[in-house]
């Protein structure tokens, strides 16, 4: 009997041990890491692609190519140093279209980005689209902004963070910031986009 408890104790301390591992990098590691390899893993929701192989990437595999869209190019490099949590990709079309309210085969979009913390305690996001009639676009965003207001934030933060987002125009691009100082990252989208 006392066998059995003591392999039940080594058992739940081996997996206790797991858990920690793997929790052990800080969010910055996790981010840069995420940034370094998202760019080359996604593959882009539109035609407007420019092809990278994963050498170029820096990414060691077989020489297989895979498109990185330039406007989710942009986007990641603005959000490289802002207090935000880790941002990933969205690409799955009836997603964006369920949660963010944007068809991806919209004829006025000539390319889209869509990133967002997955995690739902933090309502963070950042989406770009590229138009041929930015206004059309900008009320697409609109409509994501108030979506957010009144259904998806749950949370105080999420509610502080809904309330401050920011939907704006440059050129031909529409763009939605969510997050912490959406001012920040609006500077630095707008410098990338440029």
């Amino acid at each position: 009997m006392k066998f059995r408890k003591i392999a039940a104790l080594a058992a739940a301390l081996s997996i206790c041990t797991a858990g920690f591992s793997a929790c052990g990098n800080d969010s910055s590691d996790t981010q840069e890491t995420t940034a370094a390899t998202t760019a080359s893993d996604v593959p882009a929701v539109t035609d407007d692609t420019e092809t990278v192989s994963d050498t170029e990437s820096g990414k060691a595999t077989d020489s297989e190519e895979t498109t990185v869209s330039p406007l989710l190019d942009a986007v990641q490099t603005s959000i490289e140093g802002l207090a935000w949590p880790v941002m990933e990709p969205v690409t799955d079309k009836d997603f964006i279209a369920d949660f963010f309210l944007l068809d991806t085969e919209n004829a006025n979009y000539k390319d889209i980005a869509v990133m967002q913390c997955p995690m739902s305690a933090n309502l963070t996001e950042m989406i770009v689209i590229e138009a041929d009639d930015v206004s059309s676009a900008k009320a697409d965003l609109e409509a994501r902004k108030k979506k957010a207001q009144e259904q998806d934030a749950f949370y105080p933060d999420d509610v502080e963070r809904a309330g401050a987002a920011i939907v704006g125009t440059e050129g031909s691009y529409a763009y939605f910031i969510m997050g912490n100082e959406p001012e920040k990252a609006e500077e630095a989208l707008l410098e990338n986009l440029g």
